[in-house]
């Protein structure tokens, strides 16, 4: 009987509605609605009325649902307009967490939608187009990322009363909205991995020497300062993880962590980094200083000498120090997403590099001493300024992929046949790749592609 009724009223509404079906996504099917032809029928674009059409969306469920429901409701919608420019269809998807009947809400969903865009069209139609979107009421429910298992403890009630603590190795306490740092922790003395990210922690003081096996900390996306974490001297941690902080420096405790081998700082704005920041550090491998408002690498980065992996994607950096060189060890090397019109004159003294990541910057040549950094296996100069072919490229051996994607390259880089060896070949974007570059440079891409390179044009 509930079927039949709910059957009757989605008629009634539709009938009511007769142009526009507003359609749950787990009735699309039943519906005998084709989402994917509709999305195709309907690829007609125009900012203006995308916007007018979002706008609209979200006056309406503004409307239909409280303003901070607890948990959040997350709007899923799929919107197709006709050429007059009112809707044809409206598929949507509701995702929360528990405390409501699902089936209600799709209810009073649709309603709000059959209602709302009732004799509603954009202003200036035309084409067929389609709208997606999202929009979020309230607070979203968290979705914990942890690891279950009979060594896990995954939440702060279960850590505080679990009695078999000699067993436990990690403790997952991020994603809690903490405050401050529970003492809970030091229950487990065999615990090898702490997760306390996402959190609301200022500041974290760990005496190692209650977690002597402790090798993992994670305190991401919290409110440390560099002075706001404080650890013991100790010979167990190796990897501290405190991107999305609000450290401007990097923290002592790096240098309390005799065997640290992976420091992440990223997201951090490290505005008062010095050549003293890099003092005692000898002993990281892995350097992640991603997204964190770097104009000017110090010189002091030298000091790091065992130094095997550097990301320093998405700074403010113009040049690269000439110590950068000094990093004798270093095999990955990323700089992409910065302002750098020159790599080091002397780049080849980082032989054992093979990975070298230096698109969307503004070089247009290339040191000639690169030519001997014959480890190089990935290179990835895309978004560049090159205008001519870089011929140092045609010297490397082990080379396996080159992207020179979104350059200035005027036709088809001749020397590019002259490569000993590669597997993959990414040059779109750049001006020579046009409707008719596949003819027009079917001799260059048959050679290529004999040697058995994939061409990405």
């Amino acid at each position: 009987m509930k079927a039949i009724l709910s059957a009757l009223f989605c008629l009634c509404l539709q009938s009511a509605y007769a142009q526009l079906r507003v359609i749950s996504s787990k009735n699309v099917e039943k519906e005998g609605v084709d989402n994917i032809k509709l999305a195709n029928d309907y690829t007609g674009t125009e900012p203006s009325m995308l916007n007018e059409v979002m706008k609209k969306t979200s006056l309406i469920i503004a409307s239909a649902f409280p303003e901070n429901p607890n948990p959040g409701i997350a709007v899923f919608t799929q919107i197709y307009i006709n050429e007059s420019g009112s809707l044809d269809y409206l598929i949507f998807d509701l995702r929360t967490g528990d405390g409501y009947n699902k089936d209600s809400l799709d209810k009073h969903a649709q309603y709000a939608f059959l209602t709302g865009f009732d004799g509603w069209k954009v202003s200036k139609p035309g084409k067929k187009f389609s709208v997606v979107a999202v929009r979020t009421v309230g607070k979203q429910p968290v979705v914990r990322e942890v690891r279950r298992g009979d060594s896990s403890v995954v939440d702060l009630k279960t850590a505080l009363v679990f009695q078999d603590t000699l067993k436990i190795k990690r403790l997952y306490l991020n994603q809690l909205d903490l405050k401050t740092l529970p003492d809970a922790i030091y229950r487990f003395p065999n615990l090898e991995e702490l997760y306390l990210g996402d959190n609301e922690l200022q500041a974290v003081n760990i005496v190692m020497e209650r977690l002597p096996k402790l090798r993992q900390l994670h305190l991401q996306k919290n409110l440390i300062t560099e002075s706001g974490l404080q650890l013991t001297a100790n010979k167990t941690l190796t990897l501290l993880n405190l991107k999305e902080n609000k450290c401007k420096d990097i923290p002592d405790a790096a240098r309390k962590s005799k065997r640290l081998r992976t420091l992440w700082l990223g997201g951090n704005e490290l505005t008062a980094l010095s050549n003293r920041s890099f003092k005692k550090l000898k002993q990281v491998h892995d350097l992640n200083f991603y997204k964190s408002d770097i104009a000017l690498l110090p010189k002091g980065i030298k000091k790091m000498k065992n130094l095997e992996v550097l990301d320093l994607y998405y700074n403010k950096l113009e040049t690269l120090p000439t110590s950068v060189t000094k990093l004798k060890k270093l095999t990955h090397l990323a700089v992409s997403y910065n302002q750098i019109k020159a790599l080091p004159e002397r780049i080849d003294k980082l032989a054992r590099i093979h990975t070298l990541y230096a698109h969307h910057n503004r070089l247009s040549k290339l040191p000639a001493s690169i030519t001997k950094m014959q480890n190089l296996k990935i290179l990835d100069l895309g978004y560049n300024w090159f205008t001519n072919f870089p011929a140092e490229l045609t010297a490397f051996v082990k080379l396996q992929e080159l992207d020179l994607s979104s350059n200035n390259f005027p036709d088809f880089p001749e020397q590019l046949l002259e490569i000993k060896q590669l597997e993959k070949l990414y040059l779109r974007g750049n001006p020579f790749v046009k409707e008719d570059a596949e003819k027009k440079y079917s001799r260059q891409l048959g050679q290529l592609k004999s040697k058995n390179i994939e061409v990405f044009y």
